[in-house]
């Protein structure tokens, strides 16, 4: 160990958390100067531990501030209000306990900035945990602002530029789903974690840390109640959002055309014939055959044919050909479409002259603009996709590309159900999301030769898609209208079994069981805090998000920018302030273990909220069970006394 001439502030409270992190600063080297306070807590007791702690560690200087948080109230610790008792850890975390003392962390950190300007440290010491993380990178959230709205995966939303930015959660109050700010976007390194793939009827799955949570729910009283990834079973119910239709207002207009300016950038050297470039408005190759307008319509025919594209057409991602290729031949009007719509354009649909079903489209004006627009790849690699401007179409809008998708691609009614199978996963997943907007709850399965399905099986699902979706197909329409006439089934999986819930919240939320849990690892991870909602929906499952709001690192993030603003030293240019919280991704049973490698002696600590007159901890609250739970796990014994013998 190095030894610093720096000097650092440690926030000392004599607790478990706090006294790790003063031991983490003096093996860093640092020399420890201590800040505790004496705020009105009932377990004051914690200002001696804080002593025996500064004591034992060394600590230069030790300031022990007073000041009375008791004319505020609103906590269990500063009011009369009663310390929670024996609370199942589901329970604990769930919401933000009573326990929470208003702004207190700001106000703890505020003094230490104080200390820290005076004596000329840079960096503060914060014992913050939070520890309930998180999704996988690739999971899709919903995200919108004030100009668009889309569904992306969680690790590109958090890449993105600082905005207003909002996702779908559940209100915790009505359970209905709404739109609601996004204030903060965190990702957080995992490789020392285990991770779980949760795989749920249906098809939908979610990769979890194993101490993030999903939602149960109590079938009795229609609660919506959390369960941690080390804690889910084979099984249990899981709380899914399974009709969005309450908020998909987020698209109330058309989009009538996408802004090719961009597009003749870079086609020079994309095709051997012709180059694209821009005249008057309008794009067009060099010869002048075929032009289009800068400002692209986006018209009903456009959308369905590339519905039919994704479905029996592509190009390599690579490709330099400027020949549009597609097997159309045996779906029912599609070659009279599709040759109408580029007559427009002064192109030719030409029949392939070795194969009746197979037709070419010679156009680099077009071949560019399907690669613009992110329509190269082909079925065989599974690379094909929507559109890129898929989501900031009308709802009415995207309904025209899956129906045309559908309709070339999609098999007629097999078994009583409607499906349609793809190896490009992510054109499955998406249709399944756009048809979560109109309320239709589909099942995804995996098929032979990697194929991935949706399945409509539910009568009423099955007459909303034929109801809302345009398939021009004649014969799948009708045996599609005739399905949807078949009554019962309805209630065949466990999607049905909670009426308590299904009646509360208006059949927008409900429940399905896990049928899989695959163990696996992952390097990052990521996490959104949403304004007055623990919660979002990642991958169609309602995914948690807890704690304490000021041990979250998005607050200690802004804190230090502020704090950085608001001192002499850093706005002259001279040091900066640094706060560190080295325990906020680790779990207590983690914490204990990096105490113990750094020799801290934990007989000298103190968490309990509720202690008795002789000092001792309850052995009941949150503070003393979380404890007890992680000197457990971490296999080694508590060496406090508890009142409760049981605790022992």
């Amino acid at each position: 160990m190095s030894q610093h001439t720096k000097s650092a502030v440690v926030l000392l409270s004599g607790g478990l958390d706090s006294t790790t992190t003063l031991a983490i600063a003096k093996q860093q080297g640092f020399r420890l100067q201590a800040l505790s306070f004496r705020y009105g807590q009932r377990h004051a007791v914690e200002i001696a531990a804080a002593r025996r702690v500064a004591q034992a560690f060394g600590v230069e200087r030790h300031v022990i501030v007073d000041i009375d948080l008791r004319v505020f109230g609103g906590s269990a610790l500063t009011d009369e209000l009663a310390v929670p008792k024996n609370r199942p850890t589901e329970e604990m975390s769930t919401g933000i306990p009573i326990t929470y003392v208003p702004a207190r962390n700001t106000i703890f950190l505020a003094y230490a900035l104080a200390f820290a300007e005076v004596i000329g440290a840079e960096d503060i010491f914060f014992g913050a945990n939070v520890y309930d993380y998180s999704v996988d990178g690739h999971a899709l959230v919903w995200v919108r602002t004030a100009q668009w709205a889309k569904l992306m995966p969680i690790q590109d939303f958090s890449a993105l530029n600082e905005d207003e930015y909002q996702t779908v959660a559940v209100d915790p109050h009505t359970l209905k789903l709404e739109w609601r700010r996004v204030t903060g976007r965190l990702r957080h390194r995992t490789d020392h974690k285990r991770c779980f793939c949760i795989r749920l009827e249906r098809g939908l799955e979610i990769t979890i840390t194993e101490d993030h949570s999903l939602f149960t729910m109590d079938p009795a009283t229609a609660s919506l109640v959390t369960v941690k990834g080390s804690q889910i079973l084979k099984g249990m119910p899981i709380v899914v959002p399974h009709d969005l239709s309450d908020v998909a207002h987020a698209w109330p207009g058309e989009l009538p055309f996408v802004d090719l300016r961009d597009l003749p950038c870079g086609s020079e050297s994309l095709y051997e014939r012709s180059s694209i470039v821009a005249v008057n408005g309008y794009l067009t190759d060099r010869l002048g055959h075929t032009r289009i307008p800068v400002n692209f319509p986006i018209t009903g025919e456009f959308l369905y044919l590339v519905g039919l594209w994704l479905a029996a057409g592509g190009n390599k991602l690579d490709s330099r050909d400027s020949t549009l290729r597609l097997s159309i031949g045996g779906i029912p009007g599609a070659v009279k479409a599709l040759a109408d719509y580029f007559h427009e354009f002064n192109v030719a649909v030409k029949k392939s002259p070795t194969h009746d079903d197979d037709y070419t489209i010679s156009s680099s004006v077009f071949a560019a603009l399907f690669r613009y627009l992110g329509l190269f790849g082909t079925a065989k690699n599974g690379e094909k996709a929507f559109p890129s401007f898929f989501w900031s179409l009308s709802q009415r809008q995207r309904r025209l590309i899956i129906a045309g998708l559908w309709g070339g691609d999609g098999g007629q009614v097999f078994k009583h159900a409607c499906i349609l199978a793809q190896t490009s996963h992510r054109l499955i997943d998406d249709t399944f999301f756009c048809l979560s907007l109109d309320g239709i709850f589909s099942t995804l399965r995996m098929g032979p030769h990697a194929q991935k399905f949706l399945i409509i099986r539910r009568s009423q699902d099955v007459r909303r898609f034929t109801e809302l979706y345009p398939l021009r197909h004649r014969t799948k329409r009708l045996a599609y209208e005739a399905r949807g006439e078949v009554k019962g089934g309805d209630q065949g999986t466990g999607l049905w079994k909670c009426p308590g819930l299904w009646d509360r919240v208006a059949s927008k939320l409900a429940c399905l069981r896990v049928v899989e849990i695959r163990e696996t690892s992952a390097e990052w991870m990521y996490d959104l805090a949403v304004e007055g909602a623990e919660n979002f929906v990642a991958n169609g499952i309602l995914a948690h998000n807890s704690g304490y709001p000021d041990c979250r690192p998005e607050y200690i993030q802004a804190f230090e920018g502020m704090a950085n603003l608001a001192t002499k030293a850093a706005v002259e240019g001279r040091q900066r302030v640094h706060i560190h919280t080295p325990l906020i991704d680790l779990n207590k049973a983690q914490i204990i273990q990096r105490g113990i490698d750094l020799g801290v002696d934990y007989a000298l600590t103190h968490s309990c909220y509720d202690p008795g007159p002789d000092g001792s901890a309850c052995g009941e609250c949150d503070a003393c069970l979380l404890r007890l739970r992680g000197f457990k796990e971490a296999g080694v014994a508590d060496p406090i006394t508890y009142r409760t013998p049981s605790s022992q």
